[in-house]
């Protein structure tokens, strides 16, 4: 590895000198390459490897050296951003400099680039207005984002809300993706019916959950989160640790993401 990385750095400084020689003395680099008695193609490769890392280079990733032969791969790749990633990808997973040529080849990077960026267009934004958490139980499960919730507000008071899901829309229950898309839900919240009643009036055969409501939205029905945590009867644990309905649905592929 010391060989490697010596060899390496010699290549990264011969293209420094030649091009700051070729830059004071005005020379063309195939004349200077003459005057060495250094090919001119290696010596185009050494300074298009400078040019490319004028402040350094990476030395390593993992414990896997950067090899000239990996270098000599990413140098025809113009995004910084892709030639970092080839070289990462390169040393961690071992590529050989044909496995490298090969995925940069099929742009790699930008099938990466372009699967995290729909996954981030997936995510539900929190709202910037001023929301209200407490804890609930479901009376009903109407479809996959219509809930009729019994919510405790405080100072023993109880409502009884019709509430839909923020962010999503899922299909109707009539339809045959409706129904997969309830039957999911009515499985992932009976894993959330408490043993134990945490606080007077709780019924032990509905699942336990904590909204965080927003504002009323059709049909005079408040747009909801719903964190749920199964087998969890704390409220604060579910409100802080517990998984989000809406996202858990969308990231099924069983309702889709709205403005």
């Amino acid at each position: 590895d010391e060989d490697k990385l010596s060899m390496v750095g010699g290549y990264w400084k011969a293209g420094r000198l030649a091009t700051e020689y070729k830059d004071s003395t005005g020379m063309l680099l195939k004349d200077i390459a003459l005057e060495i008695e250094t090919p001119v193609w290696s010596l185009q490769r050494y300074t298009q490897f400078y040019k490319t890392f004028p402040g350094g280079y990476p030395e390593k990733y993992g414990s896997r050296v950067v090899t000239w032969s990996l270098i000599c791969c990413i140098l025809p790749v113009h995004d910084a951003r892709a030639r970092e990633f080839y070289l990462k990808e390169a040393c961690l997973r071992g590529w050989n400099k044909y496995e490298l040529t090969k995925r940069i080849q099929k742009d790699y990077y930008g099938t990466v680039e372009d699967a995290a960026a729909a996954n981030q267009s997936k995510t539900l934004k929190s709202p910037k207005q001023r929301l209200y958490t407490y804890a609930a139980e479901v009376i009903k499960i109407v479809d996959a984002d219509t809930f009729d919730l019994e919510i405790d507000v405080g100072f023993k008071t109880k409502q009884e809300h019709r509430v839909r899901l923020r962010g999503i829309n899922a299909p109707e229950a009539g339809t045959s993706q409706g129904r997969k898309a309830k039957r999911f839900v009515e499985r992932e919240l009976a894993k959330c019916v408490v043993e134990k009643p945490l606080f007077k009036g709780t019924r032990a055969d509905r699942p336990l959950v904590v909204v965080k409501t927003y504002k009323l939205g059709q049909h005079g029905r408040y747009t909801v989160d719903i964190y749920y945590l199964p087998g969890e009867a704390d409220p604060e644990t579910i409100a802080e640790s517990g998984k989000l309905l809406n996202q858990v649905l969308v990231d099924k592929g069983l309702a889709r993401k709205v403005e």
